[in-house]
């Protein structure tokens, strides 16, 4: 395989990772827009009737975390992370290039990590039949979409450390 082709391989998975992790924040805000949609109602339900939609913190804290959870590699992707800088805003770009990949890594370490342990977790959840108290929700529901996003999390986590060491991160814009 020529040099070109082999870049031109890369770019392709990078390019699909970047389109999985797009339509993964997308549904998280869609997931989000649907939970602020059920409080506004439970809100008005309970002003104006006396009976809020029943079981809605229990939507609100699933639904948070499935939310949260999807957006996190978009977010490592685009280098949207809040970067402390202050003590290395005079170091050379080589010395920033290997400090921004060693985040990277351990971002991608920490995204392995829960993965693991939250599939762990879900899956004594499943066993032990947990639910949510009101709504009787399987509790576990929510990791089979969380420990899928972590586990993207850790890819992309080594991904942006091999941009960051080829000084190829998109710029931090965040405040």
């Amino acid at each position: 395989m020529s040099s070109h082709q082999h870049n031109v391989d890369i770019q392709a998975r990078v390019s699909f990772l970047d389109q999985v992790c797009r339509f993964l924040a997308v549904v998280g805000a869609l997931v989000l827009v649907a939970l602020s949609i059920i409080t506004v109602i439970s809100v008005i339900g309970r002003y104006l009737f006396g009976t809020p939609v029943d079981g809605d913190f229990e939507l609100v804290e699933m639904g948070c975390a499935v939310g949260i959870a999807l957006f996190l590699p978009y977010c490592q992707l685009r280098n949207g992370n809040v970067i402390v800088d202050f003590v290395t805003a005079r170091a050379p770009v080589s010395m920033k290039n290997v400090l921004d990949a060693f985040g990277c890594l351990l971002i991608s370490l920490a995204g392995f990590v829960l993965a693991w342990r939250l599939a762990l977790g879900g899956y004594d959840l499943q066993r032990y039949n947990d639910q949510t108290m009101v709504l009787h929700i399987n509790t576990w529901y929510a990791y089979v979409v969380i420990v899928p996003s972590f586990a993207l999390l850790g890819i992309v986590g080594l991904v942006t450390a091999v941009r960051a060491l080829k000084n190829q991160l998109p710029p931090n814009e965040a405040l």
